[in-house]
Protein backbone atom coordinates (compact mmCIF):
# COMPACT_ATOMS: atom_id res chain seq x y z
CA UNK A 1 0.00 0.00 0.00
CA UNK A 2 1.09 3.66 -0.82
CA UNK A 3 0.73 6.33 1.87
CA UNK A 4 -0.04 10.15 0.23
CA UNK A 5 2.06 12.50 1.44
CA UNK A 6 2.68 15.09 -1.27
CA UNK A 7 -0.14 16.89 -2.78
CA UNK A 8 1.69 19.95 -4.68
CA UNK A 9 -0.14 22.94 -5.85
CA UNK A 10 1.16 24.87 -9.05
CA UNK A 11 1.05 28.02 -9.19
CA UNK A 12 -0.90 29.02 -12.55
CA UNK A 13 -2.48 25.45 -13.47
CA UNK A 14 -5.30 23.58 -12.48
CA UNK A 15 -2.72 20.68 -12.40
CA UNK A 16 -1.96 18.99 -8.77
CA UNK A 17 1.26 17.10 -8.75
CA UNK A 18 0.80 13.51 -6.38
CA UNK A 19 3.69 11.59 -4.21
CA UNK A 20 3.43 8.87 -2.11
CA UNK A 21 5.68 6.54 -0.18
CA UNK A 22 5.63 2.80 0.37
CA UNK A 23 4.37 1.69 3.91
CA UNK A 24 6.67 -0.97 3.27
CA UNK A 25 9.87 -0.16 2.32
CA UNK A 26 9.19 3.97 1.88
CA UNK A 27 10.04 3.93 -1.72
CA UNK A 28 9.08 7.46 -2.98
CA UNK A 29 6.28 7.54 -6.55
CA UNK A 30 4.97 10.01 -8.17
CA UNK A 31 2.10 9.55 -10.76
CA UNK A 32 2.38 10.94 -13.93
CA UNK A 33 0.19 12.93 -15.48
CA UNK A 34 -0.48 15.43 -13.06
CA UNK A 35 -4.04 15.19 -11.35
CA UNK A 36 -6.47 18.11 -11.23
CA UNK A 37 -7.78 19.98 -8.74
CA UNK A 38 -11.03 18.83 -10.22
CA UNK A 39 -10.26 14.91 -9.70
CA UNK A 40 -8.51 15.89 -6.40
CA UNK A 41 -12.06 17.17 -5.40
CA UNK A 42 -14.05 14.56 -6.42
CA UNK A 43 -12.09 12.03 -4.81
CA UNK A 44 -11.97 13.68 -1.72
CA UNK A 45 -8.29 13.02 -1.37
CA UNK A 46 -5.94 14.49 1.38
CA UNK A 47 -2.45 13.80 2.62
CA UNK A 48 -2.38 10.21 4.68
CA UNK A 49 -4.76 8.75 2.44
CA UNK A 50 -3.72 5.12 1.21
CA UNK A 51 -3.77 4.12 -2.52
CA UNK A 52 -3.34 0.65 -3.98
CA UNK A 53 -2.26 0.70 -7.99
CA UNK A 54 -0.35 -1.20 -10.40
CA UNK A 55 2.61 1.10 -10.42
CA UNK A 56 4.34 1.25 -13.91
CA UNK A 57 7.80 2.94 -14.15
CA UNK A 58 7.68 6.10 -16.77
CA UNK A 59 9.95 5.81 -19.86
CA UNK A 60 13.10 8.43 -19.83
CA UNK A 61 12.49 9.02 -16.06
CA UNK A 62 16.07 10.02 -14.87
CA UNK A 63 17.41 12.17 -11.97
CA UNK A 64 16.44 14.17 -10.27
CA UNK A 65 13.00 13.45 -11.07
CA UNK A 66 13.44 9.38 -10.74
CA UNK A 67 9.93 9.17 -8.91
CA UNK A 68 8.10 9.55 -12.18
CA UNK A 69 6.08 6.69 -12.57
CA UNK A 70 2.40 5.40 -14.27
CA UNK A 71 -0.79 4.48 -12.33
CA UNK A 72 -3.16 1.98 -13.02
CA UNK A 73 -6.27 0.55 -11.28
CA UNK A 74 -5.75 3.00 -8.97
CA UNK A 75 -8.19 2.30 -5.49
CA UNK A 76 -8.28 5.23 -3.08
CA UNK A 77 -9.19 4.42 0.96
CA UNK A 78 -9.37 6.02 3.75
CA UNK A 79 -6.62 8.22 5.68
CA UNK A 80 -4.47 6.41 8.06
CA UNK A 81 -4.16 7.24 11.41
CA UNK A 82 -1.94 9.95 12.85
CA UNK A 83 0.58 7.51 14.66
CA UNK A 84 0.94 5.90 11.30
CA UNK A 85 1.35 8.47 9.41
CA UNK A 86 4.08 9.85 11.66
CA UNK A 87 5.84 6.61 11.56
CA UNK A 88 6.00 6.63 7.79
CA UNK A 89 7.32 9.99 7.22
CA UNK A 90 10.05 9.37 10.22
CA UNK A 91 11.24 6.00 8.32
CA UNK A 92 11.69 7.96 5.26
CA UNK A 93 13.64 11.17 6.91
CA UNK A 94 17.00 12.51 7.49
CA UNK A 95 17.80 15.72 9.43
CA UNK A 96 18.96 18.06 7.20
CA UNK A 97 18.40 19.38 3.53
CA UNK A 98 22.13 18.71 3.28
CA UNK A 99 21.45 15.38 3.52
CA UNK A 100 18.39 14.90 1.27
CA UNK A 101 20.01 16.55 -1.59
CA UNK A 102 23.54 15.72 -1.21
CA UNK A 103 25.03 18.94 -0.14
CA UNK A 104 23.39 20.75 -3.49
CA UNK A 105 21.01 22.85 -1.73
CA UNK A 106 22.33 25.48 1.31
CA UNK A 107 20.44 27.87 2.90
CA UNK A 108 22.14 30.22 0.06
CA UNK A 109 21.61 28.40 -2.29
CA UNK A 110 17.96 26.69 -3.22
CA UNK A 111 18.97 25.73 -6.45
CA UNK A 112 20.30 22.29 -7.73
CA UNK A 113 21.98 22.65 -10.64
CA UNK A 114 21.44 21.35 -14.43
CA UNK A 115 24.69 19.59 -14.86
CA UNK A 116 25.04 18.28 -11.59
CA UNK A 117 21.39 16.74 -10.37
CA UNK A 118 20.47 14.88 -7.31
CA UNK A 119 19.73 11.17 -7.39
CA UNK A 120 16.40 12.19 -6.09
CA UNK A 121 13.81 14.68 -6.00
CA UNK A 122 11.78 14.65 -2.96
CA UNK A 123 12.69 13.70 0.72
CA UNK A 124 11.61 14.25 4.36
CA UNK A 125 13.33 16.27 6.77
CA UNK A 126 12.90 16.58 10.22
CA UNK A 127 13.03 20.04 11.20
CA UNK A 128 12.85 21.79 14.99
CA UNK A 129 8.87 22.74 15.70
CA UNK A 130 10.31 25.73 17.36
CA UNK A 131 11.46 27.11 13.99
CA UNK A 132 8.56 27.06 12.04
CA UNK A 133 7.75 30.80 10.68
CA UNK A 134 5.43 31.87 8.24
CA UNK A 135 5.39 35.10 6.65
CA UNK A 136 3.79 37.50 3.67
CA UNK A 137 5.37 38.74 0.58
CA UNK A 138 3.20 41.36 -0.71
CA UNK A 139 3.84 42.16 -4.49
CA UNK A 140 0.83 43.45 -5.36
CA UNK A 141 -0.99 41.78 -7.66
CA UNK A 142 -0.86 38.93 -4.91
CA UNK A 143 0.26 38.04 -1.94
CA UNK A 144 3.24 35.32 -1.75
CA UNK A 145 3.20 32.80 1.55
CA UNK A 146 6.87 31.54 2.78
CA UNK A 147 8.16 29.43 5.90
CA UNK A 148 11.26 29.62 7.34
CA UNK A 149 12.49 26.52 9.28
CA UNK A 150 15.81 24.83 10.50
CA UNK A 151 16.25 21.65 10.31
CA UNK A 152 18.22 18.82 12.93
CA UNK A 153 21.69 20.22 11.33
CA UNK A 154 20.68 23.98 12.52
CA UNK A 155 20.57 24.91 9.05
CA UNK A 156 18.15 28.18 8.90
CA UNK A 157 16.35 28.08 5.29
CA UNK A 158 14.00 31.47 5.39
CA UNK A 159 11.64 32.10 2.62
CA UNK A 160 11.32 28.83 1.22
CA UNK A 161 7.95 28.65 -1.36
CA UNK A 162 5.04 26.51 -0.26
CA UNK A 163 3.76 23.76 -2.78
CA UNK A 164 1.55 21.71 -0.26
CA UNK A 165 -2.34 22.63 -1.75
CA UNK A 166 -3.69 21.75 1.34
CA UNK A 167 -1.13 23.63 3.80
CA UNK A 168 -1.11 26.75 1.42
CA UNK A 169 -5.01 26.89 1.49
CA UNK A 170 -5.21 26.77 4.52
CA UNK A 171 -2.53 29.27 5.66
CA UNK A 172 -4.14 31.66 3.12
CA UNK A 173 -7.67 31.85 5.12
CA UNK A 174 -5.63 32.71 8.00
CA UNK A 175 -3.87 35.66 6.29
CA UNK A 176 -6.96 36.91 4.95
CA UNK A 177 -8.36 37.15 8.61
CA UNK A 178 -4.99 38.37 9.82
CA UNK A 179 -4.54 35.49 11.92
CA UNK A 180 -1.22 34.70 10.59
CA UNK A 181 0.69 34.90 14.57
CA UNK A 182 -2.15 32.98 15.59
CA UNK A 183 -0.86 30.14 12.87
CA UNK A 184 2.88 30.56 13.80
CA UNK A 185 2.00 29.63 17.15
CA UNK A 186 0.11 26.91 16.43
CA UNK A 187 2.92 25.48 14.49
CA UNK A 188 5.47 26.46 16.81
CA UNK A 189 3.27 24.06 19.82
CA UNK A 190 4.00 20.89 17.79
CA UNK A 191 5.84 18.51 19.09
CA UNK A 192 7.21 16.74 15.93
CA UNK A 193 7.46 18.71 12.29
CA UNK A 194 8.48 17.13 9.45
CA UNK A 195 8.84 19.27 5.72
CA UNK A 196 8.79 17.03 2.51
CA UNK A 197 10.77 19.25 0.59
CA UNK A 198 11.03 18.36 -3.17
CA UNK A 199 12.82 19.92 -6.25
CA UNK A 200 10.75 21.80 -8.99
CA UNK A 201 10.34 20.47 -12.21
CA UNK A 202 13.69 22.49 -14.76
CA UNK A 203 13.30 26.24 -14.13
CA UNK A 204 14.86 29.51 -14.90
CA UNK A 205 14.55 32.58 -12.99
CA UNK A 206 14.63 36.09 -13.41
CA UNK A 207 17.70 36.15 -13.09
CA UNK A 208 18.26 33.39 -15.79
CA UNK A 209 19.90 30.96 -13.42
CA UNK A 210 18.61 27.55 -14.72
CA UNK A 211 18.42 24.59 -12.15
CA UNK A 212 15.92 22.63 -9.63
CA UNK A 213 14.54 24.47 -6.77
CA UNK A 214 13.27 23.47 -3.72
CA UNK A 215 9.86 23.96 -2.28
CA UNK A 216 8.15 23.06 0.72
CA UNK A 217 5.60 20.72 -0.85
CA UNK A 218 4.05 18.98 2.42
CA UNK A 219 4.00 20.57 6.01
CA UNK A 220 3.18 17.83 8.78
CA UNK A 221 2.92 19.09 12.03
CA UNK A 222 2.07 16.10 15.08
CA UNK A 223 0.02 16.31 16.80
CA UNK A 224 -2.92 17.42 14.96
CA UNK A 225 -1.00 17.21 11.19
CA UNK A 226 -4.82 17.05 9.99
CA UNK A 227 -6.16 19.74 11.40
CA UNK A 228 -4.29 22.85 10.22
Amino acid sequence: MLVLTDLTRFKDSDNVCMAMLDEDNCTCFRPLPYATRTFIADKKIMPGMIVDATIIPADGASVPHIEDCRFENDVWMNQVDEKTFIDVLERSAVDSVSDAFEGKVTPRNRCVPVDDPCNSSIRTIRVDPLSLSLSVIDIGAELKLRIGFTDFSGERYRHTPISDLYFHTSAMNYVKQDRLDELNALLAGGEVVYIRAGLSRLYESKSGKQGYWMQANGIYTFPGCFLI
